[in-house]
């Protein structure tokens, strides 16, 4: 069993790019990495996976069958991730239901709010 701890998030994306293109150097293209970087990668997914994972074919790498068999669930667990952390949607103050409460002076009240509020009611 691999132990996750040795495993770098950058790893597993360098792996999913390289699975798609099959090429280390369009790999790191849409990576915005620079080719030996990716090569240092595939070579540490190379030992972390005990399996070459890419071998030379006739027009670029070819993935060997431990490598199929990472594609497809690599691929949905990466998938869960962006889901994961992405960026909630953004604020739509149509939309709002929340309170506000703005604290001000009597004078930031007239000069400034009143203002304010009459321009949110129209």
């Amino acid at each position: 069993m691999i132990n996750l701890r040795r495993l770098d998030l950058n790893l597993l994306v360098t792996l999913d790019v390289l699975l798609t293109e099959h090429n280390v150097t369009r790999a790191a293209e849409r990576l915005n990495f620079s080719q030996p970087s990716v090569s240092v990668h595939l070579a540490k997914l190379r030992a972390i996976f005990d399996d070459p994972l890419l071998l030379p074919g006739p027009r670029g790498m070819r993935p060997t069958a431990r490598a199929e068999e990472l594609r497809e669930p690599l691929r949905l667990a990466l998938e869960a991730l962006e889901q994961a952390v992405a960026p909630a949607a953004p604020f739509d103050p149509t939309q709002s239901r929340h309170t506000w409460r703005v604290a001000a002076t009597d004078y930031a009240e007239s000069a400034i709010l009143l203002p304010i509020l009459a321009s949110l009611r129209r």
